[in-house]
């Protein structure tokens, strides 16, 4: 087994705090434009504004965003939340729901990995996905990955 790297990342050194990484999956696909899209930009800004108050969920969660309308995106990588810039979320084309699954997922992979690499625990990852369509993508893969 290979040795941990206990705080070899600054990041990390500055805060030991175990992690739970956290990623939203967002639509904004053609369908979300207007009074949709615009309670979504409201939302994301309260997820954050809501963690910032709380003195441990702010050590602890790491927001990350991905959306999908037209295509997949990475709107913000893994970052804690007084670092985290919420992204003004702008309405696109179709929903690849599976690929921004599957997009999602990997990041949470990559980030445990990360945390195992450098000796923090870590929580059970959340992944929200907020949308109000059909996907127009081969989903069935993502969701068998789900389960």
């Amino acid at each position: 087994m290979a040795e941990s790297k206990p705080f070899s990342n600054v990041e990390f050194a500055t805060n030991p705090e175990p992690r739970c990484p956290c990623v939203l999956l967002l639509d904004t696909s053609f369908s979300m434009d207007g009074e949709p899209l615009v309670q979504l930009n409201n939302g994301v800004s309260q997820l954050r504004s809501e963690l910032v108050k709380d003195p441990l969920a702010s050590k602890r969660i790491e927001l990350a965003v991905v959306t999908f309308g037209g295509e997949v995106k990475i709107q913000s990588p893994f970052t804690s939340v007084d670092r985290f810039i919420v992204p003004t979320l702008e309405a696109h084309s179709e929903t690849p729901i599976g690929e921004a699954i599957h997009t999602g997922l990997d990041m949470v992979d990559q980030r445990k990995a990360m945390y195992k690499e450098h000796g923090i625990a870590y929580y059970r990852p959340w992944v929200f996905l907020v949308t109000d369509g059909y996907p127009t993508d081969h989903w069935r893969s993502a969701a068998d990955r789900i389960h």
